[in-house]
């Protein structure tokens, strides 16, 4: 499993709002991390729009980088990639969200099995096209980590984009972009980004 980035941005607790094609949202007007610092930029690659901050840190540069192989946004230091903050998956618009799973598998962000599947997922509130779910474990799996001591700190038991209890990471739909599925990995304390700003073309 990657190692996490270090906590940098307090969790956002506003809804979603996933906007029709290629409209561009207002730009937030607080920073997260330190206005003296970041700077507010719009982000656009493979589909995906939001907004997020760049920071000059003592740490080094923080900013998200689009990459092509993944369709998606990678949080970056320095240039050098850490997690994947934002990721788009296609499939069937007639298929339920279980479709990507095989594809999950393959690229080794959940286990190689069926003991990982998609469950509804209560984020927050939405309007009523979008749906959020999370991979949660079951049978054997999930029996272990029921095992675990309480005071112990577990991997995520359905691996890198599961369910976990130190982090929020999860996945959402809207009807009116029926051929996609997002993942969304807020992280423990946020990534940098405003997930009330994400756009889907």
């Amino acid at each position: 499993m990657r190692t996490p980035f270090p906590a940098v941005v307090a969790a956002c607790c506003l809804p979603i709002f996933a906007l029709p094609a290629r409209a561009q949202p207002p730009q937030p007007t607080e920073s997260a991390v330190d206005a003296t610092k970041c700077q507010w930029e719009w982000k656009q690659g493979g589909g995906v729009g939001v907004w997020a901050e760049r920071c000059a840190l003592d740490t080094g540069v923080w900013e998200l980088k689009f990459e092509e192989s993944l369709l998606g946004f990678v949080l970056t230091v320095d240039g050098n990639a850490g997690e994947t903050v934002l990721q788009l998956f296609k499939k069937p618009a007639d298929a339920d969200i279980s479709a990507i799973l095989p594809d999950l598998r393959k690229r080794g962000t959940i286990p190689d099995d069926e003991l990982c599947v998609f469950e509804p997922a209560a984020i927050r509130a939405a309007p009523r096209t979008i749906a959020f779910f999370d991979i949660q474990p079951t049978g054997d799996r999930k029996a272990a980590f029921d095992a675990t001591p309480s005071d112990d700190v577990p991997e995520p038991p359905c691996g890198d984009y599961g369910w976990s209890t130190h982090g929020l990471r999860y996945f959402m739909t809207d009807i009116r972009h029926a051929d996609s599925v997002l993942y969304l990995n807020e992280g423990q304390d946020g990534m940098m980004f405003d997930p009330r700003t994400v756009t889907i073309d």
